[in-house]
Parts: structure tokens; sequence; C-alpha cells
């Protein structure tokens, strides 16, 4: 057993520490089997899921559960680190210094004598510094060498679609956008049509049209995967209510009733929109 006491701290840098010192505890022989086994792949996927969570409860309007799920994405960007700590990668001290002196080496029209009026010039001094004199530039052959390949398909096709708009790539206005996502909307349909002589050609249309979906989420500046989430969250919350009044009603969840649930479905839609 660890003979560790915690008590809350009053300030910032206690809080981290108290984080940090309990962390490195369970990672120690004396600690915690599970957490000892955990790798940076492993908590990854971790903090995505929690950054989903404080994603749900800022949309519910409940800080309480933002507090805590800001606290589970900390605790697992600090496991991340500890154990990058333990492999002799980098210390937390050396990531935070890093990325505060990229904060303020971004920042030159907040730090230094650096113009920008509005956001827009913003961006282009944070992209002229990356490339010019942080040296991040793309490889010569490959336009897109800065965009991780590890990103879900939803993000990395969104940053494709930033990289190509940076040099002028991009729709003039929504209308060309929403014209694109129709054009390739009929091109599915039309290969839909001869789907048993070439299925693949189908695959290649439906992700034309995602991509174009994702284009136009990116000119909406809508997060393409926190929508989806959104309507992932919909569909279980009304089809759990179906399952339930389904039951209530002796109306068992199968093809022979398709009808009368989709009746209900309805109602639970027009309920909905009253509220």
């Amino acid at each position: 057993m660890i003979d560790y006491q915690h008590h809350d701290a009053e300030t910032l840098p206690e809080a981290v520490k108290n984080l940090y010192t309990i962390l490195t505890l369970l990672r120690s022989p004396e600690g915690c089997p599970w957490d000892r086994e955990q790798t940076p792949a492993d908590v990854s996927r971790a903090l995505l899921d929690e950054t989903y969570e404080y994603i749900d409860a800022l949309d519910e309007q409940d800080i309480q559960s933002c507090s805590e799920e800001i606290g589970d994405i900390l605790l697992n960007a600090f496991m991340i680190t500890r154990i990058h700590e333990e492999s002799g990668d980098f210390t937390p001290v050396q990531a935070i210094n890093s990325v505060c002196a990229k904060l303020v080496r971004r920042h030159p029209h907040v730090f230094s004598d650096a113009e920008a009026a509005d956001s827009m010039e913003v961006l282009d001094l944070w992209n002229s510094i990356k490339e010019n004199v942080e040296g991040k530039k793309s490889h010569d052959d490959d336009f897109f060498s800065r965009v991780p390949k590890s990103l879900p398909k939803l993000e990395e096709a969104w940053e494709i679609q930033k990289k190509m708009r940076k040099v002028g790539f991009d729709w003039p206005d929504i209308e060309g956008v929403l014209a694109k996502v129709d054009e390739e909307h009929k091109e599915l349909l039309e290969a839909i049509e001869n789907i048993d002589h070439d299925p693949l050609h189908v695959e290649e249309e439906l992700g034309d049209l995602l991509f174009a979906i994702v284009n136009l989420a990116r000119y909406l500046k809508i997060s393409p995967s926190v929508a989806l989430h959104k309507s992932n969250k919909k569909v279980r919350t009304r089809f759990n209510k179906l399952a339930k009044r389904g039951s209530d009603r002796h109306i068992p969840l199968s093809w022979e009733n398709v009808d009368v649930l989709n009746d209900i479905w309805e109602e639970i839609k027009s309920e909905e929109k009253i509220r």
C-alpha cells in the first residue's frame, strides 16, 4: 500500500502537482497493474472518448459535468506525458515549455510589434510563422504531408480541404459547395443503378459525396465529427423512447410492425419539436 493522503489544492500549481503525483504513484511498481499496462495509444483513445463526453456535457449545459470531464481530459493528457517521461522521451516541463514558447512565437501581434486586424490576418500570421520560422512545410512530393494520416477520416478530409483553401483552391461562396454536394449525390445514384456490374464505383462515388459533405461542414464552420456525434446521440435517444413505447403498447420491434413503429417514431419527433 502506498502511503498517500489527498488534500484539495488551492492553487493551480498545487492542483497540477497533485494530479501528476497521483499518476506517477499509480504507474509505480507499488501502484496499479492496469495503469502500468497502459500505453500512449491506449490512453489516446481514452482521451478522445473523454473529449466527446465533455462535448456532450457542454451541449447539455451541464457545468458540473463539464468540470468533471475536463478533469478526465487532463488526467489522460498527463498520463500520456508520464508514460513518455518514464521512457526518457521528454518531461512534462519540456512539453509545457515548448507549447508556451510556441504560443508566444505564433502571436507576434500580441507579444511583439506585428499587426493583425482580424482573425483571418491572425491565421495568416500563424501559418506564415509555422512555415517560414518553424520550417513546418509540406514535402516537395506531397502537398498534404503535414496532414496526419492517423486522423479519423472525417477530420483528415477537413484538413485536406483546409490546405487546399490556403492556396485559393476553394469555392467562392456556399452555392458552389451545395451544387457540388448535389452533383456528387446524382453521380452516386447513377452508380447505384449499375451496382451489380461495378460495386467499387459505388464505393468511390459514396466517398466523393462524403468528401463534399465534409466540405460543406467546413464552409459552415461546423465540425463534421461533432455534428455526426450529436446526430448519433439524437437517434439513440429517440430509438430508446420508441423501444420503450413499443414495449408499453405490446408492439415488438420487428419488421412486421415497421409501419406502426414508424408512426411512433414520428410521434416522438413531433413531441421534440413542440419542446
